[in-house]
């Protein structure tokens, strides 16, 4: 098993994912939510022509842009301009993040891509999961089900909001445990905004979580700053 940091895939100079039917500090009557999405300058629904596309789980409908509701699981939109069901939601504090995704799921990393959302579901009180203005990292990839060719190199990605990785202050650690054992299996500190991958994981069950550390190695709080997700991995 090896996990290595990678080079992030070309860029899309000028590529934005924006949500269109609600703003910043929203109020919404209706706790059946759904956002449009918006891009400029990429295209959802098309494949990302770069070998990457053939190295690592690839999605046959495409580019699309990464929906993350209150730090579950993204979301897959595929069509730009049109209504995307994210849910029956709780009243109070919710957050969305958005942004461009390849077909391979790496994010698009380029200046202004994303966008940030906190609103409220009936009424206007709590406390919102994420500060805009702290340093946040928000977990992407992996996700899911990886079996036979995809298990073999599976992506790391994740967004960042409000802070810099370097080698002497904040860093972004991967850590991947057997959750069967409990043994840890692999682990990376990246100090560059870059994807990783791992390869090599036999199959099983894992857990993957990715932390955001400042310069003395301590968790940085915020509830995205600490986050695990379990993937299954099949190979065969």
């Amino acid at each position: 098993m090896t996990i290595e940091a990678w080079d992030n895939s070309p860029p899309f100079e000028g590529a934005k994912t924006r949500i269109s039917n609600f703003e910043d500090g929203s109020v919404l009557d209706d706790a059946k939510v759904s956002v449009i999405v918006d891009v400029e300058n990429y295209e959802l629904g098309v494949e990302t022509d770069t070998p990457r596309a053939k190295e690592i789980a690839n999605s046959a409908q495409g580019q699309h842009a990464h929906i993350i509701l209150d730090n579950d699981p993204y979301l897959a939109d595929y069509k730009a301009g049109e209504p995307f069901d994210i849910g029956v939601l709780t009243e109070g504090p919710h957050t969305l993040v958005v942004f461009p995704s390849r077909s391979y799921h790496e994010s698009v990393k380029s200046p202004d891509a994303a966008e940030i959302l906190n609103f409220y579901v009936g009424k206007e009180e709590g406390e919102f999961l994420l500060d805009k203005s702290a340093p946040t990292i928000i977990y992407s990839r992996p996700k899911g089900d990886y079996k036979g060719k995809d298990a073999e190199k599976i992506l790391l990605d994740f967004y960042l909001n409000n802070v810099e990785l370097s080698p002497d202050g904040y860093k972004a650690k991967y850590t991947i445990t057997n959750k069967d054992s409990g043994e840890e299996v692999g682990t990376i500190t990246l100090t560059d905004w870059t994807p990783a991958f791992v390869a090599g994981l036999q199959a099983g069950e894992y857990g993957v979580r990715l932390q955001l550390l400042d310069k003395d190695g301590n968790v940085v709080q915020g509830a995205f700053n600490d986050t695990e997700r379990t993937i299954n991995v099949a190979t065969e």
